[in-house]
């Protein structure tokens, strides 16, 4: 088997956008909002080297709320790798939920097993990909993303932005480890992976 390290997009990968009209941060809907945070691509590199998948697990509702297309998605899925590309990064694969429960587009409507915090995502990687989860990893900034990693059997880190010791009460699931950003998360697994 192998050992994967999934990932949130919106604000883990790239920077999250605020959306004015929704008074909140929201994924971003055009390439020219598009921006890849500073040290993503060195933290992913440090992942690949240590051997592990690196897989995005992300709901992306924009296309059920009519807010982008499925061409955009693939643009963007094409500015991301060729961004990581040029520091020598990959992704090994995108694991997106589509679902929305208030979907504008029918066949998009619902309740899903795919949507984190369900850890619909990381099960069908897993089962695509033959990965040992209880050895693999869940990043991400929002509790959402730490319950379905541990939903899932991962260990999880949760990405704050800002210290690396506190830990929102609002989570279900604690995170086994909190880090700024992800490149210190990277930090902690390549730790993690020196113990052992």
């Amino acid at each position: 088997m192998c050992r994967a390290v999934f990932l949130d997009r919106d604000g883990v990968i790239n920077a999250a956008i605020y959306n004015s009209v929704e008074d909140k941060l929201d994924s971003p809907y055009s390439l020219d909002e598009f921006r890849v945070l500073p040290g993503v691509a060195m933290g992913v590199r440090m992942i690949n080297d240590l051997g592990f998948q690196v897989l995005v697990a992300s709901n992306q509702p924009g296309l059920a709320k009519g807010k982008c297309s499925a061409e955009f998605l693939e643009e963007l899925r094409d500015r991301l790798a060729a961004s990581l590309a040029e520091e020598r990064a990959r992704l090994d694969g995108i694991y997106y939920c589509l679902h929305h429960p208030e979907a504008v587009v029918p066949s998009l409507r619902g309740v899903c097993e795919c949507r984190k915090p369900r850890p619909g995502l990381l099960l069908k990687a897993a089962s695509e990909r033959d990965i040992d989860l209880a050895n693999s990893f869940m990043i991400g900034d929002q509790p959402t993303d730490i319950e379905a990693g541990a939903a899932a059997g991962c260990r999880t880190v949760l990405l704050n932005g800002h210290a690396t010791t506190s830990r929102p009460e609002t989570l279900i699931a604690s995170p086994d480890h909190v880090a700024v950003d992800l490149l210190a998360a990277a930090g902690i697994i390549q730790s993690l992976e020196g113990e052992n």
